[in-house]
């Protein structure tokens, strides 16, 4: 009986082991994101605070064509979107269900896009965290990046980083659960495949540990990557016809951007220059709808929320944004 029991605690303890270097594994990955991502972010401010203007340009999104845009783009988000797939499937492999949106909010102030967030989205919901905190998840990280905010109240008039802030603050904590009582109430996660980990699940071996974080990247690589490619394929598509027709302050032309911009797919910053571009055509309505919507959600992040829960939540996602881009760039303008 004494060495039924000590056996046991040893593969108790084992168990512990392998569990813990998930959490490792996972803090690693987070620590190496919020360097490149911090570190880039830090760069980009004090460069601006220097010249006390945007030094770039979104051209390599918006002319040259679909396929070009698209290579510029994953160029500038690839690694990026590595560590959201990284922290995922570590988030997948290792986080208990009952700490799963305590880890998905560790990653809101690391910056990343509304694509790149797409994977830990993924991994919190499927795991059985709520509907609305997994979408709070989804919309922190991009519209709650500090270094945007930051850079927004640099470049643009007061009224522009206040209706940003504003119109942020309600998607995260005002949007994402009203839509989880809404049009997500009742909604579950149908496969069993998904179902949360168990509380004494946990890799038993070296070689189970790396299985299963192997396992989680491939599902999350396979599952996330087809659709952010193809929603940024069809996003291309969209700008450069949308800056030709968005001239001029009217309610219409703030709608029209504000749809454009729910769709785009656009990496981290790249909002600014683009509502720039609409403050020089003199529509700073539509400036704010693109700073609001912008990095909020794109196509890929709609396609991806749309097959892990329903159409239904996600066109609520994309109308709730489009609305209040709307109303942000209607305030600016007024």
């Amino acid at each position: 009986m004494m060495g039924t029991s000590q056996s046991a605690a040893r593969g108790h303890d084992d168990r512990s082991g392998y569990l813990v270097a998930g959490f490792v594994l996972l803090l690693v990955v987070l620590c190496g994101l919020v360097y490149y991502k911090w570190g880039g972010a830090i760069r980009t401010v004090s460069g601006v605070r220097e010249l006390g203007r945007w030094s770039g340009t979104a051209d390599g999104l918006t002319t040259g064509g679909v396929l070009r845009a698209t290579l510029f783009y994953f160029r500038r988000i690839w690694i990026a979107l590595a560590y959201g797939l990284l922290i995922g499937a570590a988030v997948r492999a290792f986080v208990p269900p009952r700490r799963q949106v305590a880890a998905g909010l560790a990653g809101t102030p690391l910056m990343l896009c509304s694509c790149c967030i797409t994977p830990i989205f993924q991994s919190v919901y499927e795991r059985g965290a709520r509907l609305g905190s997994a979408l709070a998840v989804m919309l922190a990280s991009p519209g709650l990046n500090p270094a945007a905010l930051l850079l927004t109240a640099i470049l643009f008039p007061p009224s522009l980083a206040v209706a940003r802030i504003a119109a942020v603050l309600v998607a995260v904590f005002g949007l994402a659960p009203l839509i989880e009582r809404t049009v997500g109430a009742g909604l579950v996660v149908a496969d069993g495949r998904f179902a949360p980990l168990a509380a004494d699940d946990s890799p038993r071996s070296l070689k189970e540990t790396v299985a299963r974080f192997a396992g989680a990247l491939g599902y999350l690589t396979v599952r996330t990557v087809p659709l952010v490619l193809g929603g940024v394929l069809l996003s291309s598509l969209i700008l450069p016809v949308s800056l030709k027709v968005s001239t001029g302050g009217t309610p219409l032309v703030v709608a029209f951007v504000a749809a454009v911009a729910v769709l785009v797919a656009l990496p981290t910053f790249f909002e600014i220059p683009l509502a720039l571009l609409f403050v020089g055509l003199g529509s700073p309505g539509a400036a704010a709808a693109m700073l609001v919507a912008g990095p909020l959600v794109n196509l890929p992040s709609l396609l991806v929320l749309g097959r892990e829960t329903s159409a239904r939540v996600a066109l609520a996602v994309a109308l709730g944004i489009w609305l209040l881009a709307v109303a942000a760039g209607m305030a600016v303008s007024a």
